[in-house]
């Protein structure tokens, strides 16, 4: 499944994340790829009469849990020799809470 869709600005909401970056006549990035969306950044792009933009495809919740759980398995597994002991406790939560923000 692609992760991207191309949405006509009206259809866009703020705290939407950009999959390409959005470029001016002349080439200049505007706004990179991988940024929130706000709503000042759109009334931006709407006074720049900018028409669609590349977004990624939002996740439905049941979909972000089974995910979550995946990266959680995973961690715990790499950890299942250690998990118990004091010293890995930190590392464990660390590498958990960095794999879940970034999907790894």
């Amino acid at each position: 499944m692609d992760d991207t869709l191309t949405l006509p600005l009206a259809e866009v909401l703020p705290g939407t994340v950009l999959a390409a970056p959005v470029l001016d006549h002349s080439g200049a990035v505007l706004l990179p790829a991988g940024l929130s969306l706000t709503e000042v950044q759109l009334d931006g792009l709407r006074r720049r009469d900018v028409a669609t933009l590349l977004v990624v495809r939002p996740e439905d919740a049941e979909a972000r849990a089974r995910k979550q759980e995946r990266i959680r398995a995973r961690v715990m597994y790499l950890f299942r020799h250690t998990a118990d002991e004091a010293g890995s406790q930190a590392l464990l939560h660390a590498v958990l809470a960095f794999r879940q923000e970034t999907g790894q």
